[in-house]
């Protein structure tokens, strides 16, 4: 006589399925909350030195770091820190290849006056502590206020910076550096255009990270020719 499939079987199917869900959506959010906690730990930090910088602007010099007028000062908040990353070492050793990002341990964390980016801070970690290393910026503050303007909250609020040295050259992107890094979509700031337009490159809004490697790793190449 054939056995039955046990009712209980099926309830075990969907219990641990459900389950599994569960365990998914609380791991996402724990990884959710962890960045969060990280970018108010690092906000917090910078928060208390960011009067020091702002009055250490000379009178007269407040447009030269973004901001209009000295009472500006007063309504400045921080945004969200960006979080900067390189290429690999190895990047450039096979043509097209692509290999994933590392991180710089450098961060920078716009300053905000009327919902309008005015400034950044570049900040690292030293002896424990996240302290301003640089200030200002205002130029590329600027090209932050227009991207943000393209972008959606969402991917805004994920928005990472790479570096590439050689030539030094500034992109953004939005998506999880370690998924398919190859096709990292990477969106060109002012000095990378440049580089990319004075290598011949067609005029775009959007690269993907091989594409740029392959042609640095190009113009590397002839100039060690030459």
């Amino acid at each position: 006589m054939k056995a039955r499939k046990q009712p209980e079987q099926k309830i075990s199917k969907k219990v641990m399925k459900k389950t599994g869900f569960i365990l998914l959506l609380l791991l996402m959010t724990s990884a959710a909350y962890t960045q969060g906690n990280s970018h108010q730990d690092i906000s917090k930090s910078v928060l208390s030195s960011l009067p020091e910088w702002l009055s250490s602007i000379p009178a007269g010099d407040e447009t030269s770091y973004g901001f209009q007028n000295r009472e500006e000062f007063s309504r400045a908040v921080l945004g969200t820190p960006i979080e900067i990353f390189a290429l690999d070492d190895d990047s450039f050793t096979h043509t097209g290849k692509a290999t994933p990002l590392v991180s710089i341990g450098e961060w920078i964390i716009p300053v905000v006056v009327d919902q309008k980016i005015r400034a950044l801070v570049t900040i690292v970690k030293q002896n424990g502590e996240w302290r301003i290393v640089t200030f200002g910026a205002a130029t590329l503050a600027s090209e932050f206020n227009n991207f943000e303007n393209q972008l959606t909250a969402e991917q805004f609020a994920h928005i990472k910076m790479v570096r590439v040295y050689q030539p030094l050259s500034n992109f953004l992107f939005y998506d999880d550096p370690a998924s398919n890094p190859d096709q990292l979509i990477l969106l060109p700031l002012r000095s990378a255009a440049m580089y990319l337009g004075s290598q011949g490159s067609p005029a775009k809004k959007t690269w993907t990270l091989s594409e740029v490697i392959r042609t640095v790793h190009e113009s590397i190449s002839i100039q060690n020719q030459q």
